[in-house]
C-alpha cells in the first residue's frame, strides 16, 4: 500500500479545491464561454509541450481571422503568430544546444526583405505603409524559419524522409493545411446551396449565390483554396501511384517517398489507403466550392496551377516517358475543350455556369481600357484591366524601387501630398488596393527587386534532398 507524507495530501487536497473551484466556475459561464476558456487552457498546454502546435494554431485560424477579432485589433491569426514566436524563442534559450537551420529559402526571403526596405526608404509616397506591409513579410519570414526548426525530428522520433523532418510533425501540419481549406469551402458550399449571401453575390436568378466561406469574398476565397487542392491532389496521386506497385512519384528534389509497398506491411498499405480517401474526399469539396465561388479569376488560376504541376512533374520524368506523356496531353486538352464546348452547346452544362465560361474566353485578352465602352457585362473584366494597367505604368515609371510597399492605393488614387498626377484611368478613381495580380503588385510597389518568382524555379529544381 503506497503511503503518502502529509504535506502531499495537503498538495492533493489543495488540487482538488483549485479544480473544483475551476469546474464551479465555468458551469457559472455561458457555454460559448466555457468552451472556449477550455480549449484555451487545452491549446495552452500543448503550447507548452511542443511550440509545433502553435505552428498548427496559425494554419487552423487563417479561415477564422476575419471573423474573431482580439483587443488591439489583432486577428487570430497575427495572435497565433506572435504566440508561435515567442514559445519557439522560449524553447530556443531552454535548449540552447539544438542547431538552427534555415534552409534554401530563407537568404531568398531575406533578400525580398531588403529590396522592401530599401523602396521604404526611397518611396515618394507613404513610408509608413512601407514598413507595414515590409513587416508582413518579416512575419513571413519568422513563419518559415519557426516551421522548418518546429519540425525537426527529435530524439526517438522516426524520420519522415524529408532531411530530418519528424515524420508525425509533418503529417500533422498537412492535416491541418488540408483541414484549415476544406472547412471553409464546406462552409461556401452551404452557403451556394442555401443562397445566404449578399445580392451582389447571386446568381441563376437569385437561387444560388457564389460561395464566399469565411474569407468574405468569392474571388478571395478561390485563391484561398487554390492554395489546398494541389496538396490534396498531390496526396491522392501520390498515395495511389505507390497502391498500384509503382514507385512513388518523382519530386523535384529527388526524394523518394516510404510506401506501404515497399515495406510490404499491410499497415503501410491502411495507411495509405485512408490518406487517399480522405485527400481524394477533401479533393473533392475543394474543386466543388472552387466551382460554387464563380472566380473566373480563381478557374484560371486553377487550370494555370494544375498545367504547371502537371509540366514540373513531366520534367522530372525520362526522357523516354516525357515524349509518351506529351504524345497524349495534346489529345487530351482537345478533347476536354471540345467536350466543354460541346456541353455548353447542348445546354448540358447549367445556363449561368455556360455564360461565366463564355465570358472568360471572351475576355481572356489584353486592351486598353480607355478605348472600351464599359457595359454592365464587362464592367468587372474592365475595371481588373484599369488596375492592371495601372499597376504596369507605376513600375515603368519606378522600374528600380517602385511605388513602395504597400503604397499602391496612394499612388493609383493620388490622395494627400503624394502625387498630383494620380496613375487612374477614367472612369476608374477608385482603387481597389492592388493591382489584381500578386506578381505585377509586387513589381509596382518593389520595383524590378520584387519581381521574384525566377528564385521559385531555382529552389525547385536545386536537386539537393531535403525540403527548400
Amino acid at each position: 500500500m503506497l503511503r503518502f507524507s502529509p504535506f502531499a495530501w495537503w498538495l492533493v487536497l489543495v488540487l482538488a479545491l483549485v479544480v473544483g473551484l475551476c469546474a464551479g466556475a465555468l458551469a457559472l459561464l455561458p457555454l460559448r464561454y466555457a468552451a472556449m476558456l477550455v480549449g484555451l487552457g487545452i491549446g495552452g498546454a500543448l503550447v507548452v509541450r511542443d511550440p509545433v502546435w502553435a505552428l498548427y494554431a496559425v494554419v487552423l485560424s487563417v479561415p477564422i481571422q476575419e471573423i474573431i477579432h482580439l483587443p488591439g485589433g489583432l486577428s487570430g491569426t497575427q495572435a497565433a503568430l506572435m504566440l508561435m514566436a515567442l514559445v519557439w524563442v522560449l524553447r530556443l534559450l531552454a535548449h540552447p544546444e539544438r542547431p538552427i537551420t534555415f534552409g534554401y529559402l530563407t537568404p531568398i526571403l531575406l533578400v525580398l526583405v531588403w529590396v522592401l526596405v530599401l523602396s521604404t526608404t526611397l518611396t515618394p509616397y507613404s513610408q509608413e505603409q512601407g514598413v507595414k506591409e515590409t513587416l508582413r513579410w518579416g512575419a513571413a519570414v519568422l513563419a518559415y524559419l519557426v516551421t522548418r526548426n518546429t519540425l525537426a525530428r527529435g530524439a526517438g522520433e522516426s524520420s519522415s524522409g524529408f532531411g530530418g523532418l519528424s515524420a508525425w510533425r509533418v503529417a500533422g501540419l498537412v492535416g491541418c493545411l488540408l483541414l484549415a481549406p476544406v472547412a471553409s469551402a464546406l462552409v461556401g458550399l452551404g452557403q451556394f446551396v442555401l443562397a445566404d449571401g449578399p445580392p451582389s453575390f447571386e446568381i441563376a436568378g437569385g437561387r444560388f449565390v457564389r460561395a464566399y466561406g469565411t474569407i468574405g469574398h468569392p474571388n478571395s476565397f478561390a485563391g484561398y483554396l487554390n492554395m489546398g487542392w494541389p496538396l490534396a491532389l498531390a496526396l491522392v496521386v501520390g498515395a495511389g501511384w505507390s497502391l498500384v506497385g509503382r514507385r512513388a512519384l518523382p519530386l523535384p528534389t529527388r526524394t523518394t517517398m516510404t510506401t506501404g509497398h515497399s515495406a510490404g506491411c499491410s499497415g503501410g498499405r491502411s495507411f495509405l489507403l485512408l490518406t487517399g480517401a480522405g485527400a481524394g474526399a477533401g479533393l473533392a469539396i475543394l474543386l466543388a466550392a472552387l466551382l460554387a465561388s464563380f472566380s473566373r479569376g480563381g478557374w484560371l488560376g486553377a487550370v494555370g496551377g494544375l498545367a504547371t504541376m502537371i509540366a514540373g512533374w513531366v520534367m522530372t520524368l525520362s526522357r523516354q516517358s516525357r515524349r509518351a506523356v506529351w504524345r497524349w496531353a495534346m489529345p487530351g486538352v482537345i478533347g476536354a475543350v471540345v467536350v466543354l464546348v460541346v456541353a455548353g452547346r447542348m445546354g448540358v452544362v447549367p445556363v449561368a455556369l455556360a455564360e461565366r465560361l463564355d465570358s472568360m474566353v471572351r475576355h481572356v485578352r489584353l486592351f486598353d481600357v480607355r478605348t472600351v465602352q464599359v457595359t454592365p457585362e464587362n464592367f468587372s473584366v474592365v475595371e481588373r484591366m484599369a488596375h492592371l494597367q495601372a499597376g504596369w505604368a507605376m513600375f515603368l515609371h519606378h522600374p528600380l524601387t517602385g511605388v513602395g510597399p504597400g503604397n499602391y492605393t496612394h499612388a493609383y488614387e493620388g490622395t494627400g501630398q503624394f502625387q498630383a498626377d494620380p496613375y487612374t484611368l477614367h472612369p476608374w478613381y477608385l482603387s481597389q488596393g492592388h493591382a489584381h495580380n500578386f506578381y505585377l503588385n509586387l513589381a509596382a510597389e518593389a520595383g524590378v527587386g520584387g519581381w521574384w518568382p525566377t528564385w521559385h524555379f531555382w529552389v525547385l529544381w536545386d536537386g539537393r534532398p531535403g525540403l527548400p
